[in-house]
């Protein structure tokens, strides 16, 4: 749960007590498609509420009951849901493929033990450990809103990489090409696309890319003015960058923080 992980119906963190331990690919598919106790494995399992576990998955595959969540909830909200999981947007594409095979299973494997990895070394490096319970719970809905603002724009520009603005593209791109060089198993496909590239933008970039001039209209009827949203990007980037580098955080930047979570928690489930 350091990673805040949300229900996959209401976008809440539930209390500990209300939790069930849910196989994602359900366990009746594994025991007639695969072999030993692969399904079972930690990798296809996630913490989830009683009611979402029973009622909304239940013996259903991902492909079956994501796209009822999607039109429920709206694809963006979603996807953002399922990453405070561990379940990257490669993987969540995984999930969706008809017909969903053992081959396809093993690849939603290998993908979300990649991106627990990656995320478990970030924490160690980011210390974020450390950071006291209401600040951390701070850090992650920091996080969540990143991850929702990447999959609104995602959505909004329909995973047209060329509507990126071209200083956006060009530190992406530079950003992308260092990670490559660092790690040989990186999967160089996945960021020649929009969701790929938006993983490597700061969140100041990705406010460039919302009020854009030629992009802004995508935007301006879920986010309202630009400068209303260019006053909670500052106070939430004030919060974030305090948290991320161990400044020290006092009560009007935590309170104004605070507020820009709530008003973008408000805005992204438009």
């Amino acid at each position: 749960m350091v990673a805040g992980a949300r229900d996959w119906v209401s976008g809440n963190i539930p209390p500990h007590g209300d939790l069930d331990d849910h196989h994602i690919v359900p366990a009746s598919w594994g025991a007639t498609n695969l072999s030993g106790n692969l399904i079972h494995t930690i990798l296809n399992r996630t913490p989830l509420t009683a009611e979402t576990n029973r009622n909304v998955m239940g013996k259903n595959l991902p492909n079956a009951y994501l796209p009822k969540m999607m039109q429920q909830n709206g694809e963006a909200a979603v996807r953002a849901t399922l990453e405070s999981h561990f379940i990257s947007p490669a993987a969540f594409n995984i999930l969706l493929r008809e017909p969903f095979t053992s081959a396809d299973f093993e690849a939603f494997i290998a993908e979300r033990q990649r991106t627990i990895q990656d995320a478990i070394e970030s924490l160690l490096i980011k210390e974020r450990l450390d950071l006291p319970p209401k600040l951390r719970e701070l850090d992650t809905d920091v996080e969540f809103i990143e991850l929702r603002l990447r999959a609104v724009i995602e959505n909004s520009l329909e995973g047209e990489v060329e509507l990126l603005p071209s200083h956006v593209a060009q530190r992406t791109t530079e950003r992308i090409h260092r990670a490559e060089r660092q790690n040989a198993a990186l999967d160089g496909q996945r960021y020649t696309t929009l969701a790929g590239k938006l993983e490597y933008c700061d969140l100041r970039e990705l406010q460039d890319i919302v009020a854009g001039k030629t992009l802004w209209p995508r935007f301006e009827a879920r986010f309202g003015t630009k400068e209303s949203l260019a006053t909670k990007f500052g106070q939430l980037a004030e919060l974030r960058n305090g948290l991320r580098h161990s400044r020290s955080i006092d009560e009007v930047t935590r309170m104004e923080g605070e507020a820009a979570i709530l008003w973008f928690n408000h805005t992204l489930a438009k």
